[in-house]
C-alpha cells in the first residue's frame, strides 16, 4: 500500500527531475527567435517536452506546478528581456490546462476524437470556402464601403448581409467589415486546415509509435491536451508582451502578432506530442511507476 504522503513525494521526486533536465535543455539547447524587431519574440528549444511531463503523468496541479517553476528558474539562470510575474502565472495556468484536458480525454476512444476532428476540421474548410465565394458573388470586399454609397443588402447571402449590416454602424466600416469579412473566410479555412494537417500528423506518429505501444492507435487526445496549453499560454504571452514589453506591437494588428506564435507553438507542440508519448509509454512499463501515475 502507498500512503498519500509517499505517492506525492514520489511524484514530486519525478517532477523535480524532469524539471532539472528541461531546466538543462533550456540552458544548452534553446534559442529566441527575433519577430517584429523584437529579441524574445520566440523560444525555440526541446526543453518543453520534460516540463511538460509531469502534467501528464500526475495531473493538472503537478503540471503547473512544474511549469510555473520552470519559468521562475529559467529566467534566473539565463534572463532574457523583463521578468513579469504575469508571465509565470500564464505558463502555469497552460500546464494546469494542459493536465486538466488530458485527464479528461485519456480515457476517451483515440479513434473516435480523431475522426471527430477531421469532420469538423472539413466542416470549417467548407463553412469558410462557401463564405469566400459568397462574399464574391455578393460584391462585398475591403473596398465595398468606399464604392456603395446607398447600402442595399437585399439579395444577399445571410451572413453577408449580417457582416455588412454590422460594419455599416461602426466609426471606420471599411477597416471593420475587411477583418470580419477575413475572419467568416480565411478564418475558418485556416483552421480546417489546420485541424485536417494535424490529423494527417497524428496518423503519421501513430503509425510509428504502434510498432512498439500497440495503444497508440491515435495521439488525437494527447496532441488537443497539448495543444490546449500551448495556445492558451501563446495568446495570453502575446498580450502581455504587446501591453508591456514590446509596445510597438500594439500599432500592428493584434493577429498580426498572434498567428506566427501560433503556427510555431502549433508546429513545435506537435512534434512533442510524439516524445511525449513515447516517454508517457516508457513510464507506464516501470512497474514501480504505475502507483504514483494518475
Amino acid at each position: 500500500m502507498h500512503d498519500k504522503f509517499s505517492i506525492h513525494l514520489r511524484r514530486l521526486s519525478i517532477s523535480a527531475v524532469f524539471l532539472a533536465i528541461a531546466l538543462t535543455m533550456r540552458m544548452l539547447f534553446s534559442f529566441e527567435i527575433p519577430l517584429f524587431g523584437a529579441g524574445s519574440g520566440m523560444r525555440v528549444g526541446i526543453a518543453g517536452v520534460f516540463s511538460i511531463m509531469p502534467s501528464i503523468l500526475f495531473g493538472p496541479v503537478w503540471g503547473a506546478m512544474t511549469t510555473g517553476a520552470s519559468d521562475i528558474l529559467g529566467f534566473i539562470m539565463r534572463p532574457t528581456g523583463t521578468y513579469l510575474p504575469q508571465m509565470t502565472i500564464v505558463m502555469a495556468s497552460g500546464g494546469f490546462l494542459r493536465g486538466l484536458v488530458w485527464l479528461l480525454l485519456r480515457n476517451r476512444s483515440p479513434k473516435k476524437i480523431s475522426i471527430g476532428v477531421l469532420i469538423f476540421s472539413a466542416l470549417l474548410v467548407l463553412f469558410g470556402a462557401t463564405n469566400w465565394i459568397m462574399f464574391r458573388v455578393d460584391g462585398v470586399n475591403a473596398d465595398f464601403f468606399n464604392i456603395i454609397t446607398d447600402v442595399d443588402t437585399s439579395g444577399m447571402y445571410i451572413v453577408t448581409q449580417w457582416i455588412v449590416a454590422r460594419s455599416a454602424g461602426v466609426s471606420n466600416p471599411s477597416v471593420t467589415l475587411s477583418t470580419m469579412l477575413t475572419t467568416f473566410s480565411f478564418g475558418p479555412l485556416g483552421a480546417g486546415v489546420l485541424g485536417i494537417s494535424l490529423f494527417g500528423a497524428d496518423k503519421l506518429m501513430s503509425a510509428s509509435l504502434k510498432k512498439d505501444y500497440k495503444e497508440y492507435t491515435s495521439l488525437m487526445p494527447l496532441l488537443i491536451a497539448m495543444l490546449a496549453g500551448a495556445w492558451w499560454q501563446s495568446t495570453l504571452n502575446t498580450v502581455l508582451l504587446r501591453q508591456h514589453i514590446w509596445t510597438s506591437w500594439q500599432y500592428m494588428p493584434f493577429a498580426l502578432v498572434w498567428l506566427p506564435r501560433i503556427l510555431q507553438s502549433t508546429m513545435t507542440t506537435t512534434v512533442y506530442s510524439y516524445f511525449v508519448a513515447l516517454f508517457l509509454g516508457v513510464c507506464k512499463r516501470q512497474k514501480f511507476l504505475r502507483p504514483y501515475l494518475r
